[in-house]
């Protein structure tokens, strides 16, 4: 009887489980702005997922081949988000180390979290961590997310130190936040080829400033036109006392500010992919979309587009130091007429973002 009622319990439990599963794969295709509750419903997936397989091998071991049947069932009907939340390229060539044909070109991005400053304060460890990707990757377009830079000589004047890092001759600051006239924030575009146009495409407010517009630059490599949109969407930024106040009433709670960040990010990730489908450019996308890839805000931003970790990486790509290992919230994602070489995650330390470059192409007509 204790057997019978062990097995019930079992069965229902891996019911429930890919219920569970098909839900957090499919519901994120609606709108957070209509149905809130679909913008937490990803979340889940990496977990449920593997789950499944784990019910897979209990289900084979007691040879109960339709119990099993219903876990294969459901995991075939997720195939799509998992696809977009694991890389499946084990091998593949060393982005640093592979040498790269003359119309071959690098992209990094990179949430600097403000250069490691915190309370007017610049963290070192973190600043130095900063200096060290950059100077690794040594990308040829180099594009930085929650940037500070500082015009007082005293200060940290981040632009002309990374220009000549980097010997960058040309760069695009969108400067949506300034502190005291000398203290800047936003997001930075550095390129080693000429920029030909580029300006900030409001798209909502930030207290940090990055976040508050879209960074769009139109680049000429070997002859031909790139047109790059560097983001920061909008983030919850939680604070202590959203945490303390989880159950405030009148809609000031955690839950009622991730509902406000849904939304807004939703209408974000809508007017970006407007943004590019206009483009009369080939075109790439990246930066730090706040979100996973099991969610509206990645579907809809890399739809018809080529993910670059998903098209050469291997595992989670994480991109998040803190948290969870499965979080991948930073992108590189391109037009189908761009060709995608390689791509790698810097994992470095200390710091809250990872770089994530790329050695892309344009194919020629």
């Amino acid at each position: 009887m204790l057997r019978i009622i062990s097995r019930r319990l079992l069965l229902w439990s891996n019911i429930c489980l890919v219920a569970a599963l098909l839900l957090s794969a499919w519901l994120p295709y609606l709108n957070p702005t209509r149905y809130w509750i679909t913008g937490f419903s990803g979340f889940f997936f990496p977990i449920l997922f593997p789950l499944c397989i784990f019910f897979i091998g209990c289900w084979a071991l007691f040879k109960k081949w339709k119990y099993l049947a219903i876990n294969i069932i459901g995991m075939a009907c997720c195939i799509p988000a998992a696809l977009s939340t694991w890389g499946i390229h084990i091998f593949h060539n060393n982005i640093l180390s592979k040498e790269k044909a003359p119309n071959q070109f690098t992209l990094m991005t990179y949430n600097t979290s403000s250069m490691g400053l915190e309370r007017y304060v610049t963290d070192k460890d973190k600043e130095i961590t900063i200096y060290e990707a950059i100077a690794a990757g040594s990308p040829g377009i180099l594009c930085l997310q929650e940037f500070y830079s500082n015009d007082n000589p005293e200060k940290e004047q981040h632009i002309q130190r990374i220009k000549t890092l980097g010997s960058y001759s040309y760069h695009y600051f969108t400067c949506d936040k300034t502190h005291w006239e000398s203290w800047h924030y936003g997001i930075v575009l550095f390129s080693r080829y000429p920029i030909v146009a580029a300006n900030a495409i409001q798209c909502g407010e930030s207290k940090v400033g990055s976040g508050s517009s879209f960074l769009q630059a139109d680049l000429v490599i070997e002859g031909d036109t790139l047109r790059v949109f560097s983001v920061q969407l909008t983030s919850y930024m939680f604070g202590n006392e959203d945490y303390q106040h989880m159950k405030a009433p009148k809609g000031t709670g955690l839950i009622a500010k991730m509902r406000r960040t849904f939304e807004t990010r939703s209408a974000q990730a809508l007017q970006l992919a407007a943004l590019v489908a206009e483009s009369p450019y080939p075109t790439v996308v990246c930066g730090d979309f706040n979100d996973i890839p099991v969610s509206f805000t990645y579907k809809t931003i890399s739809s018809n587009m080529r993910d670059v970790f998903l098209e050469t990486g291997a595992g989670w790509g994480r991109t998040l130091s803190y948290l969870s290992p499965t979080l991948r919230i930073d992108y590189i994602l391109a037009q189908p007429s761009i060709n995608v070489h390689d791509s790698k995650v810097f994992k470095v330390s200390p710091s809250e973002h990872f770089p994530v470059m790329a050695c892309l192409s344009l194919k020629k007509n």
